[in-house]
Order: structure tokens, then C-alpha cells, then sequence
């Protein structure tokens, strides 16, 4: 049987580096579309790719999370890094499923504006699992690229509840007002 920590280093690296890939895509599909290189082969590559690693991370997201959870001695509250690297790896699963689900949701090609924000956000839940990775540097060996963040070790940033509450009120308002309006959606 493999130990949590093992499993756990070999499903993070799966995420690190698929996540990385899909980012490394999404940039060079921004780069392809400020070219005007919309329609060359390169471009739907770069898509194409992006988004298949992506989902490919996605899918390994879970099992490198409860792995650390259980290579964790006391779990995930017991220290502000490790609520951060749960916070920040969730986020940018959180990200990646609203890419990949829009980008599923389109059936024509975006325009450019649209593209450059999908990209961004894209290339926004690789930046939360590359921080996440650097995190788990910080806790397993005492050194990453996080250093410049002094905070991120001993500050976790929550929301107080009623502003929890407030989002939450907004998010059902939003979909209330979603189906019931005249004006025709997407």
C-alpha cells in the first residue's frame, strides 16, 4: 500500500504539471489571437491542449488534496499555510471548472476581448496551483518562491460571516433573477 505522503507527491506533481502545461497553452493561444494567427493550426493546438490539461489536472485535483489531508499530522486547520494551500487549490480548481465549462458551453469562436478573459482566467487557476505547489514547499522543506509573501505563513484571509451570508444571498438573487427574466440569456 502507498502512503499518503508518497501518493500525495506523485498526484500533486500530476497537478503541477498539467495545470503548468494548460497555462503555458493559454498564454501562447493569447499570444496566437493578439497575432491575428486566430485560424493557423498553432492556435487550435495551443486551445486544444490547454483545455485537455486542464481537465486532466482537474481530475487529479481531488486525490492530491485528500492525499495531503491524510499526509497532514493534524489536517488542514492546524497551521495558516495549510488553510491557504486548501484555499488557493480550490480556488483554482474553482477557476478551472468555470473555464472548462465555458468554453463547453460555446459553440462559436469567441472574439477577441472574450478570448483574452478566458485565457486570463485560464492562465489565473494555473497561478493559484503553481502558488499552492510553492506552498507545499514552504511546509515540507522550509524554502519556496513564496518567500516574498511573508504573510501567507501565519495570516489566513476569511471572510467574516456576514459578508459570507451577503455573497451567498447575491449568488441566489443572481439565479433567481437568471430564470425568471424576460430578456433571452445566451
Amino acid at each position: 500500500m502507498i502512503e499518503n505522503g508518497t501518493f500525495h507527491v506523485i498526484t500533486t506533481e500530476l497537478v503541477v504539471g498539467s495545470f503548468a502545461l494548460a497555462g503555458l497553452c493559454f498564454v501562447l493561444h493569447t499570444f496566437f489571437t493578439w497575432r491575428e494567427i486566430e485560424s493557423s493550426q498553432y492556435s487550435q493546438i495551443a486551445d486544444t491542449t490547454a483545455h485537455a490539461a486542464l481537465l486532466f489536472g482537474l481530475l487529479a485535483l481531488p486525490f492530491a488534496i485528500l492525499s495531503g489531508l491524510g499526509a497532514s499530522p493534524a489536517g488542514a486547520n492546524s497551521s495558516p499555510l495549510l488553510a491557504n494551500k486548501m484555499l488557493l487549490s480550490t480556488a483554482g480548481g474553482g477557476l478551472a471548472i468555470g473555464v472548462l465549462f465555458t468554453r463547453w458551453k460555446l459553440h462559436e469562436p469567441m472574439k477577441k476581448v472574450e478570448s483574452y478573459i478566458h485565457n486570463a482566467l485560464g492562465a489565473s487557476s494555473t497561478g493559484c496551483m503553481l502558488l499552492t505547489a510553492s506552498l507545499g514547499g514552504t511546509y515540507s522543506r522550509g524554502d519556496s518562491l513564496t518567500e516574498f509573501i511573508p504573510w501567507i505563513k501565519t495570516t489566513t484571509p476569511l471572510l467574516p460571516s456576514w459578508m459570507s451570508i451577503l455573497v451567498i444571498l447575491i449568488v441566489i438573487v443572481a439565479l433567481v433573477l437568471r430564470r425568471t427574466s424576460t430578456v433571452k440569456h445566451g
